[in-house]
């Protein structure tokens, strides 16, 4: 059983990261499907395929939650958290950044001064905006981004690295304060919540919310509660994905206010009954931790775990440097049409984007072993 949800979580995160790049690649090589002149089943079933950016994004988020409170599991004490909970998992969040962001800005410079004849770097800033200044670069390595200053880049899977971070810190900051007196323990954690919802911006609420999904798969987990059948719960996972997909942005087929409640809320939704899925997988607390727990942690902040993280958030230049090649040398249109040849050029530039990405994370964790041994 544990081995199966140690499978299933690094499982998880390599599907999101490769999903995202499928939907970030999709939305440069291809029109939008309302724009498809000749719609068929294939056509259809790639788009709704490729369409699932988001919901790889929840997913991601709700595989971090469980890994972060595994780690806040794993180091806990009667009254406070041992300081390496903080440094386990927000040194791996640091280790994917700090490299992240010097080969950012290298295939960045390099695209934008030599392969962006199409504009992409330039003429599409509802896709992306290219900052690369020193104000952005310092905010962003205090993870500052969105909220204090621009992404670094081209990059903009920064933001959700930087929620990822401040969900940490703040949940971090909400266990602390058991070790006050209980009245004053739950004051200040009252105070917490309150301070953070009236200051955060809707956006971080809205994707800690789906990453507290993944917390609280640990905590019900290891209370045995809340229990769903996996079939059930793989049930409302489906439904939830088709949901998202097919409701798209349009409320009008929905009853309201309902309609509008699932349009802003569909990733939550999704992100809910994949935690309803990892609830049903998580090992049975009777049989003990051992040594699953490590595993867990193993791999999912080293390794084939990291590497999944460092492909999810820094695929992003890699695939703006690939499509600049494409069009600047080869004369590759931007969003096409559907046609074989472009479906040949997407698998093209799916392979090479992983392939880059993934010889960049192995590297980056090579070199960090060398300097921490």
């Amino acid at each position: 059983m544990s081995n199966r949800f140690v499978a299933f979580l690094l499982a998880a995160r390599w599907t999101s990261a490769i999903v995202a790049i499928v939907y970030h690649i999709r939305y440069l090589v291809f029109v939008d499907y309302h724009q498809v002149e000749s719609k068929s089943l294939l056509s259809s079933a790639f788009y709704f395929l490729t369409g699932l950016g988001h919901e790889s994004f929840a997913v991601f988020f709700v595989c971090d939650g469980i890994v972060a409170g595994l780690v806040l599991l794993r180091h806990r004490t009667r009254t406070a958290l041992d300081p390496g909970a903080a440094s386990l998992h927000l040194g791996a969040l640091y280790r994917i950044l700090l490299p992240g962001l010097l080969l950012g800005a290298c295939l960045d410079l390099a695209g934008s001064q030599f392969f962006n004849g199409s504009g992409l770097y330039t003429a599409y800033p509802e896709f992306s905006t290219l900052t690369l200044t020193t104000t952005s670069l310092l905010g962003n390595l205090f993870m500052l981004q969105p909220f204090i200053v621009p992404t670094f880049g081209s990059n903009g899977m920064l933001n959700f690295l930087s929620y990822l971070f401040w969900s940490f810190v703040l949940l971090l900051l909400f266990v602390q304060t058991a070790r006050l007196e209980r009245r004053r323990a739950r004051l200040a954690q009252a105070a917490l919540v309150l301070l953070v919802i009236a200051v955060m911006p809707y956006t971080f609420l809205f994707w800690a919310a789906i990453w507290l999904s993944g917390v609280a798969v640990v905590l019900l987990g290891e209370a045995r509660r809340l229990r769903p059948p996996l079939p059930v719960a793989t049930g409302l996972f489906g439904a939830a994905l088709l949901l998202s997909r097919v409701i798209g942005s349009n409320a009008g087929g929905l009853p309201a206010p309902f309609g509008e409640w699932i349009v802003h809320n569909k990733f939550l939704l999704v992100g809910l009954g994949f935690a309803a899925i990892a609830r049903a997988l998580y090992p049975d607390r009777s049989r003990g931790h051992g040594g699953w727990l490590d595993a867990v942690l193993r791999r999912g902040e080293r390794g084939a775990g990291q590497t999944a993280a460092f492909i999810f958030f820094f695929h992003f230049p890699v695939i703006m440097l690939l499509v600049g090649v494409g069009s600047t040398l080869l004369g590759r249109p931007l969003m096409q049409q559907p046609t074989l040849a472009t479906y040949a050029e997407f698998a093209l530039l799916v392979g090479a984007c992983l392939g880059m990405t993934a010889l960049a994370a192995r590297a980056v964790d090579a070199l960090a072993r060398d300097v921490i041994t």
